[in-house]
Formats: C-alpha cells, structure tokens, sequence
C-alpha cells in the first residue's frame, strides 16, 4: 500500500511534492495508526498464506 502519510519520529506526517504536514489531530493520527496495523496484519496474513501455498509473489509486488 503506497500512502502519502509516513510515521517518522513517532509522529505522523502527512508528505506531498511541495513539503510535509504534521498530522497532530488525535482522531486522526489515531486512524493512521489502525490502518498502518491492519495493513502490517494483512501483508502477515499474505506471507503466511504463501508459504503453505504454492503461490508465487506477485511480480513487482513491493510495497
């Protein structure tokens, strides 16, 4: 998952093509922060399946 928000220092930072932007709203460094687990939870969820499967790593698949 390619995402413009980036976790550096133990802060959120949301980061464009003309600089970055803190993300000190609670609520939704909160939401970031669920998203980054479930999305840590599901690439875990997708390694495991690979390997008790036969199924190859998709091709330039790097997140």
């Amino acid at each position: 998952m390619r995402s413009p928000a980036v976790r550096l220092g133990g802060q959120w930072w949301l980061v464009g093509t003309t600089g970055a932007v803190r993300a000190d709203d609670p609520d939704f460094a909160g939401a970031l922060e669920a998203l980054a687990t479930a999305a840590a939870a599901a690439d875990r969820a997708v390694a495991d399946l690979r390997t008790h499967t036969a199924i190859p790593p998709a091709r330039g698949g790097r997140r």
